[in-house]
């Protein structure tokens, strides 16, 4: 045995019987049971997979007459990866590298920006457009905004576009999945928001009814997507974060209004007192420094003890009939059910979002004579109603 592999081993046996410190594996896998390989690596994809960026799935002319088969596309390393840490932690050039090592589609961080706010053409940013004719209560930041002023109004306004980009880039990467077999590793994933929403709220950034809104919101989408079968927490110590951000961090991060030693400090709290435990009891916790992520042969051993058909875990992965997977995989592409799901008015009820009386009737006449009015959309309530189901053109989410 090589000595990466025994200290490999080590940490893992070590770790479980450290208090605080949740790590999931097990080192003796039952035969016959479902495990990584790295033998899938260079598995040839499926002959003729499914075009979900282009088209949505429909259960019964898909599935019925077409025959894309969901489970043939299935194999023992179609499985979903989530990589997580505090903030300030970087996670994106390990993400790549391990999803490049084992053959996985990598999936970065979501990007507002271009993933919410860019039209079709990549020439109209509807948030800048947005803010040029809203009043300044009603200004939607970008993250480095935020930072540098988190008041209540503008927390709601990213946070929502936030939770809608984190479901939709969740929904495309399980698409991926499911059209063509090949695993994913996300950086951050929907299942984070939980936790942001949190310890924003305990800090004062988040009102007490936008956190029972927002979150009420998110449990309401929760039952439509899958938890991921294995979380990847790298750690480090707080004071650490502290001085990297500090010493090397963007300009809006040194002078952030929301990052202090004392919010990274209940953030670390956060993820190993309730964020960790509560995801170990639907899939396994695998936790490292960012000196052990370095050696990637490591990582994927450890990866490679793990029992993925563990009957105490992964409940919304148990699928058995073809049929009730078919279904699921029309839902994540069922653009009108998803519009519906966040749609504006589910916002009326919350006051932050409300505006001044008569101000959006006015900033909506004088944004008619902008150019930019006229951006291009995919919103199916516009489209003709034999189209709402066919195709939609996506926009990049990785």
């Amino acid at each position: 045995m090589s000595s990466g592999v025994a200290a490999s081993l080590r940490r893992i046996l070590l770790a479980n019987k450290q208090q605080g410190l949740v790590i999931v594996s097990t080192c003796s896998i039952p035969q016959n049971h479902r495990t990584f390989s790295m033998q899938y690596k260079d598995t040839e994809k499926a002959a003729h997979p499914f075009d979900y960026v282009n088209k949505n799935y429909n259960y019964f002319r898909h599935y019925y007459l077409g025959g894309h088969y969901t489970l043939a596309n299935i194999h023992d390393n179609t499985l979903f990866f989530h990589v997580e840490s505090n903030f300030g932690v970087p996670r994106s050039d390990f993400v790549k590298r391990l999803a490049d090592h084992i053959g996985f589609l990598s999936v970065p961080k979501p990007d507002l920006d271009r993933m919410h706010f860019v039209d079709e053409t990549g020439t109209v940013n509807t948030r800048e457009f947005h803010n040029d004719y809203c009043l300044p209560r009603d200004h939607m930041p970008s993250p480095a905004e935020w930072h540098l002023n988190p008041n209540a109004h503008a927390s709601v306004r990213l946070l929502r576009p936030l939770l809608q980009t984190m479901s939709y880039q969740l929904r495309m990467g399980l698409s991926h999945m499911f059209s063509t077999g090949q695993g994913i590793v996300m950086d951050r994933s929907y299942w984070s928001y939980y936790a942001i929403l949190n310890i924003l709220r305990d800090f004062g950034y988040v009102s007490q009814d936008s956190y029972d809104f927002l979150l009420e919101y998110k449990v309401s989408i929760d039952y439509s997507l899958k938890m991921p079968r294995l979380i990847i927490f790298i750690d480090k110590d707080p004071h650490a974060i502290w001085e990297d951000i500090q010493k090397n961090g963007k300009d809006y991060q040194k002078g952030s209004k929301v990052y202090s030693l004392e919010l990274l400090q209940a953030m670390d709290r956060m993820y190993k007192e309730e964020w960790l435990p509560r995801m170990s009891t639907y899939c396994h916790i695998l936790q490292y420094n960012e000196n052990e992520i370095k050696t990637l042969d490591d990582v994927v051993f450890d990866i490679e003890q793990l029992n993925f058909d563990d009957t105490n875990k992964f409940p919304d992965w148990r699928l058995t009939v073809d049929v009730e997977l078919e279904r699921f995989r029309a839902q994540l592409q069922d653009e009108h059910f998803w519009t519906r799901m966040f749609n504006v008015n589910r916002l009326l009820h919350l006051s932050e979002w409300w505006t001044e009386p008569n101000a959006q009737k006015t900033q909506l006449g004088l944004m008619k004579y902008d150019p930019r009015y006229y951006w291009t959309t995919n919103n199916w309530d516009i489209k003709p109603f034999f189209q709402r189901y066919q195709s939609w053109t996506r926009l990049p989410f990785y």
